[in-house]
Protein backbone atom coordinates (compact mmCIF):
# COMPACT_ATOMS: atom_id res chain seq x y z
CA UNK A 1 0.00 0.00 0.00
CA UNK A 2 3.00 2.20 0.17
CA UNK A 3 3.72 2.74 -3.19
CA UNK A 4 0.57 3.18 -4.03
CA UNK A 5 -0.55 5.82 -1.55
CA UNK A 6 2.75 7.31 -2.82
CA UNK A 7 1.71 7.26 -6.14
CA UNK A 8 -1.51 8.85 -5.49
CA UNK A 9 0.20 11.99 -3.13
CA UNK A 10 3.12 12.72 -5.25
CA UNK A 11 3.18 13.75 -9.01
CA UNK A 12 6.05 11.31 -9.76
CA UNK A 13 5.59 8.10 -10.53
CA UNK A 14 7.11 5.40 -7.47
CA UNK A 15 8.17 2.54 -7.73
CA UNK A 16 10.34 -0.38 -6.03
CA UNK A 17 13.76 -0.10 -7.34
CA UNK A 18 15.35 -3.52 -8.58
CA UNK A 19 18.79 -4.12 -9.95
CA UNK A 20 18.12 -4.03 -13.63
CA UNK A 21 17.80 0.04 -12.34
CA UNK A 22 21.44 -0.17 -11.12
CA UNK A 23 22.89 2.40 -13.90
CA UNK A 24 20.07 4.80 -12.90
CA UNK A 25 20.95 4.69 -9.40
CA UNK A 26 24.39 5.42 -10.04
CA UNK A 27 24.01 7.66 -12.21
CA UNK A 28 22.33 9.82 -9.41
CA UNK A 29 24.09 8.74 -6.58
CA UNK A 30 27.52 9.31 -8.22
CA UNK A 31 26.56 12.95 -8.73
CA UNK A 32 26.85 13.27 -4.49
CA UNK A 33 30.31 12.35 -3.91
CA UNK A 34 30.24 14.86 -0.47
CA UNK A 35 27.35 11.90 0.44
CA UNK A 36 29.58 8.70 -0.07
CA UNK A 37 32.54 10.74 1.63
CA UNK A 38 30.96 10.21 4.87
CA UNK A 39 30.79 6.43 4.31
CA UNK A 40 33.30 6.01 1.99
CA UNK A 41 36.98 6.06 1.52
CA UNK A 42 37.20 5.74 -1.84
CA UNK A 43 35.11 7.11 -4.71
CA UNK A 44 31.80 5.32 -4.78
CA UNK A 45 31.52 2.52 -7.44
CA UNK A 46 27.93 1.03 -8.51
CA UNK A 47 28.62 -2.46 -6.37
CA UNK A 48 28.71 -0.19 -3.40
CA UNK A 49 25.41 1.60 -4.33
CA UNK A 50 23.17 -1.05 -5.36
CA UNK A 51 24.70 -3.29 -2.59
CA UNK A 52 21.38 -0.79 -0.95
CA UNK A 53 19.17 -2.11 -2.56
CA UNK A 54 18.63 -5.61 0.07
CA UNK A 55 20.47 -4.23 2.87
CA UNK A 56 18.32 -4.49 5.97
CA UNK A 57 18.87 -4.51 9.62
CA UNK A 58 18.82 -8.16 11.67
CA UNK A 59 15.67 -9.22 11.66
CA UNK A 60 13.66 -7.50 9.42
CA UNK A 61 11.72 -9.10 6.39
CA UNK A 62 12.42 -8.95 2.89
CA UNK A 63 8.77 -6.84 2.43
CA UNK A 64 9.51 -4.21 4.66
CA UNK A 65 12.17 -3.15 2.75
CA UNK A 66 11.52 -0.63 -0.14
CA UNK A 67 14.24 1.44 -2.08
CA UNK A 68 12.13 3.31 -4.07
CA UNK A 69 12.34 5.52 -7.44
CA UNK A 70 10.30 8.89 -8.07
CA UNK A 71 10.12 9.25 -11.51
CA UNK A 72 9.46 12.45 -13.60
CA UNK A 73 8.02 11.07 -16.93
CA UNK A 74 11.10 8.14 -17.87
CA UNK A 75 13.57 10.54 -15.60
CA UNK A 76 14.52 9.37 -12.09
CA UNK A 77 14.61 12.19 -10.19
CA UNK A 78 14.92 10.99 -6.38
CA UNK A 79 15.81 7.80 -4.42
CA UNK A 80 14.49 7.09 -0.43
CA UNK A 81 15.28 4.08 1.18
CA UNK A 82 12.26 3.10 3.45
CA UNK A 83 12.17 0.33 5.57
CA UNK A 84 8.82 -0.58 7.68
CA UNK A 85 8.55 -1.62 11.51
CA UNK A 86 11.97 -0.85 12.26
CA UNK A 87 13.10 -0.22 14.50
CA UNK A 88 10.07 -1.19 16.29
CA UNK A 89 6.44 -1.99 15.34
CA UNK A 90 4.67 0.93 13.80
CA UNK A 91 8.28 2.87 13.30
CA UNK A 92 9.48 3.58 9.48
CA UNK A 93 12.85 4.25 9.26
CA UNK A 94 14.40 6.34 6.73
CA UNK A 95 17.70 5.39 5.58
CA UNK A 96 18.48 7.32 2.37
CA UNK A 97 16.39 10.09 0.49
CA UNK A 98 18.45 11.60 -2.40
CA UNK A 99 17.61 13.82 -5.54
CA UNK A 100 19.36 13.96 -8.58
CA UNK A 101 21.74 16.50 -8.35
CA UNK A 102 20.25 19.12 -11.41
CA UNK A 103 17.04 19.40 -9.23
CA UNK A 104 18.29 19.99 -6.21
CA UNK A 105 16.90 22.99 -4.28
CA UNK A 106 13.90 23.14 -6.09
CA UNK A 107 11.79 21.45 -3.16
CA UNK A 108 11.33 17.85 -4.37
CA UNK A 109 13.13 16.21 -1.68
CA UNK A 110 11.08 18.07 0.63
CA UNK A 111 7.77 17.12 -0.93
CA UNK A 112 8.73 13.28 -1.04
CA UNK A 113 9.56 13.74 2.92
CA UNK A 114 5.85 15.59 3.54
CA UNK A 115 4.13 12.81 1.34
CA UNK A 116 6.07 9.78 2.57
CA UNK A 117 5.05 11.17 6.82
CA UNK A 118 1.21 11.30 5.24
CA UNK A 119 1.77 7.72 3.31
CA UNK A 120 2.92 6.44 6.59
CA UNK A 121 0.34 8.21 8.71
CA UNK A 122 -2.51 6.78 6.97
CA UNK A 123 -1.02 2.93 7.19
CA UNK A 124 -0.91 3.52 10.84
CA UNK A 125 2.53 4.24 11.53
CA UNK A 126 3.72 6.22 14.58
CA UNK A 127 6.96 7.81 13.63
CA UNK A 128 9.42 8.46 11.16
CA UNK A 129 13.08 7.80 12.09
CA UNK A 130 16.77 8.79 10.27
CA UNK A 131 20.15 9.13 11.36
CA UNK A 132 22.07 12.13 9.81
CA UNK A 133 25.60 12.16 10.40
CA UNK A 134 26.93 14.92 12.40
CA UNK A 135 29.65 15.78 9.28
CA UNK A 136 26.72 16.36 7.14
CA UNK A 137 25.17 19.49 7.14
CA UNK A 138 21.36 18.09 6.22
CA UNK A 139 20.48 18.68 9.11
CA UNK A 140 18.80 21.60 8.46
CA UNK A 141 16.48 19.77 5.94
CA UNK A 142 14.93 17.37 8.59
CA UNK A 143 14.68 20.51 10.90
CA UNK A 144 12.72 22.31 8.34
CA UNK A 145 10.53 18.90 8.17
CA UNK A 146 9.55 18.28 11.96
CA UNK A 147 12.20 16.38 12.53
CA UNK A 148 13.16 16.59 16.39
CA UNK A 149 17.11 15.67 17.25
CA UNK A 150 17.82 12.97 19.16
CA UNK A 151 20.88 11.11 20.76
CA UNK A 152 24.17 11.22 19.41
CA UNK A 153 24.56 7.45 17.74
CA UNK A 154 27.46 5.27 16.06
CA UNK A 155 26.07 4.21 12.57
CA UNK A 156 29.10 2.24 11.65
CA UNK A 157 33.30 2.30 10.61
CA UNK A 158 34.64 2.74 7.51
CA UNK A 159 37.29 1.07 5.71
CA UNK A 160 39.51 3.31 7.17
CA UNK A 161 39.01 2.62 10.70
CA UNK A 162 37.07 5.74 11.06
CA UNK A 163 34.23 6.08 13.52
CA UNK A 164 30.66 7.52 11.75
CA UNK A 165 28.75 9.25 14.49
CA UNK A 166 25.40 10.50 13.80
CA UNK A 167 22.15 11.81 15.52
CA UNK A 168 18.85 10.10 15.67
CA UNK A 169 16.27 12.71 14.12
CA UNK A 170 12.71 11.64 14.96
CA UNK A 171 9.32 12.94 13.78
CA UNK A 172 5.84 11.79 15.65
CA UNK A 173 3.07 10.64 13.05
CA UNK A 174 0.57 11.73 15.23
CA UNK A 175 0.82 14.97 15.58
CA UNK A 176 0.81 15.98 11.39
CA UNK A 177 -2.38 17.55 10.70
Amino acid sequence: MLIERLNVLLPYQVRRLTEEDGDEIFALQRRHPEYHALFLNHKAKKADVISDLTSIPEGVLPENKFYLGMYDADKLVAIADVVLNFPTSKTAWLGLIMVDYDVVGQGIGGKIIEMLKQALMREQFEQLCTIVPTESDVGFFFDAHGFSTGEEMLMGVREDGCEIVGKLRTVDLNVIK
